[in-house]
């Protein structure tokens, strides 16, 4: 009976610290998989949410733009901004202008902003971060090779990416009408054909 009784030793000092590393090892790998879950979610929302900036920005570049007249100084347009004017008497007389343009920002890269005003000076109204490049914007006169059309267009190319300097994204590219531009003919432009 003695000997049975100093069989019953329990766990050595060895078993235990073995036991503890295996446990810490399969809990590490556990908790990785957890945390690469986790930041694959958050990138994303991140992304998601870029998306709907950007398609929320070139609905509001559509809705404004066809409405437009003229794209002001289209001769000197520069591809970082757009200024379109509007007019309330079937464009006889510009009556008010809007701009759009982007700045560069250390954070997000690139952002869009809106200002109802002939410049961009002292534009606050942010509709889109994170963009890549600055230059998203070009202007079609009617009847540009660029595409067959009537009307003068704005030509708008932007990327969106989150992950600021990495590559990839999620691209935008439209060609908007100005819908109340002056038309153009085979003979020339002329405000109606």
């Amino acid at each position: 009976m003695i000997a049975k009784l100093a069989d019953d030793g329990g766990y050595t000092l060895i078993e235990l610290l073995l036991v503890i590393v295996i446990l810490g090892v399969v809990m590490g790998g556990i908790v990785t998989m957890f945390a690469a879950g986790i930041n694959a979610e958050a990138d994303q929302n991140r992304r998601y949410q870029a998306q709907q900036d950007g398609k929320f920005a070139l609905d509001k570049l559509r809705r404004e733009i066809h409405a437009g007249c003229t794209i002001v100084s289209p001769a000197t347009n520069t591809p970082s901004s757009v200024t379109v004017s509007f007019s309330s008497d079937g464009c006889v007389s510009v009556s008010r202008s809007v701009t759009y343009c982007t700045q560069s920002t250390v954070k997000t890269g690139y952002v869009l902003l809106r200002i109802a005003a002939t410049s961009c000076a002292g534009a606050t109204e942010k509709l889109a971060s994170y963009l890549t490049g600055g230059n998203i914007f070009s202007y079609l006169p009617p009847n540009s090779p660029a595409g067959s059309s009537s009307l003068p267009r704005v030509h708008v190319d932007m990327t969106l990416n989150r992950s600021v300097g990495k590559p990839g994204g999620y691209r935008l590219v439209d060609d908007i009408a100005l819908r109340n531009g002056p038309r153009s003919c085979a003979s020339g432009v002329l405000v109606s054909c």
